[in-house]
């Protein structure tokens, strides 16, 4: 372990040598068939770990695919074409390449082996957040959608024809949603289904209550334009004593962040600085210390969100 840093720079050094440094005139033409080289040879490489059952069987797992969902746009953007599949062996690949560096650095192969499940616990963390940042987003457009609710049912429209204003006139996750049920009733989906269906998309305050006043306006004919006004000003005040409730606990869940981060960070810097804790950490009791303070923080960390859960 204490030659793994050693060698993995000096190939690092002799591959940016051969792609940097071509010998002859026709240096230009020489250094661009090299970089086809490197970039097919990765790309059949990347290809072959696409194929195995691990990037399937992680595909299937809902917060890896989601984390999958979340690089394609950037790759795009790089202009890279790649799919699902080689996405997944891409982030396989760096993922493992993160535990065997933060091993090799702290030369450690225990410290290697610790870092897989942090790796894997990233995921479903990752997912979690970006779930939160969705519903948030989404229950700031709630008054929004209202209105233009209230608007297009005013003016005597459809439930097909409001449904398909507010895709048009709303942006984000709403519209979206909307698109989807509008699609649902041109394919003859019933009005029923197609209202529980994006209730259970939007699943935000004031959802429900869309939804219900939908239903009762679809079968009555009532436009229920006035509930529609109040329920957008009840969702934009409930919003308004999250904000101040966020505010009010912001100092508390950053002490729970820092409490919870500060082990973690602790145990990083120690293995990577010292050579006695990190021979230690090799030993059954080093170990059997740092699976006993993990759980112990876990347990904290449960109870503190479980406490924060019926506050909010």
């Amino acid at each position: 372990m204490d030659a793994a840093v050693p060698m993995t720079c000096a190939a690092l050094a002799w591959l940016a040598a051969w792609l940097l440094l071509p010998s002859g005139a026709s240096g230009g033409p020489r250094l661009r068939v090299r970089a086809r080289v490197v970039a097919h040879s990765l790309r059949r490489a990347v290809s072959s770990l696409a194929s195995t059952s691990l990037c399937r069987s992680l595909l299937a797992n809902e917060s890896f695919r989601s984390a999958v969902d979340e690089l394609t746009p950037h790759v795009l953007a790089a202009g890279v074409s790649l799919s699902t599949e080689e996405l997944a062996a891409v982030l396989v690949a760096a993922s493992c390449a993160t535990c065997m560096l933060a091993g090799a650095f702290s030369q450690s192969v225990f410290v290697a082996i610790a870092a897989v499940p942090l790796v894997a616990a990233g995921f479903p963390l990752r997912a979690a957040q970006r779930e939160r940042m969705q519903k948030r987003e989404l229950a700031g457009q709630m008054p929004g959608v209202l209105r233009t609710l209230a608007t297009a049912m005013g003016s005597g429209q459809t439930l097909m024809q409001a449904i398909d204003y507010v895709s048009l006139h709303e942006g984000g996750a709403a519209s979206e949603a909307f698109g989807r049920a509008s699609l649902r009733l041109r394919c003859g989906m019933p009005a029923e289904a197609v209202l529980g269906s994006l209730a259970d998309e939007l699943d935000v305050p004031g959802a429900g209550l869309m939804v219900t006043a939908l239903s009762i306006s679809q079968r009555t004919g009532c436009p229920l334009r006035d509930l529609f006004q109040r329920s957008a000003l009840l969702v934009e005040q409930q919003g308004e004593f999250q904000r101040m409730l966020s505010v009010k606990t912001a100092q508390v869940r950053l002490s729970v962040r820092i409490v919870c981060v500060l082990p973690i960070a602790m145990v990083v810097l120690l293995s990577l600085i010292s050579p006695d804790f990190r021979k230690g950490l090799a030993t059954v009791p080093g170990v059997a210390c740092l699976l006993a303070g993990a759980s112990m923080d876990c347990v904290a960390l449960m109870l503190i969100r479980a406490i924060l859960r019926g506050v909010m």
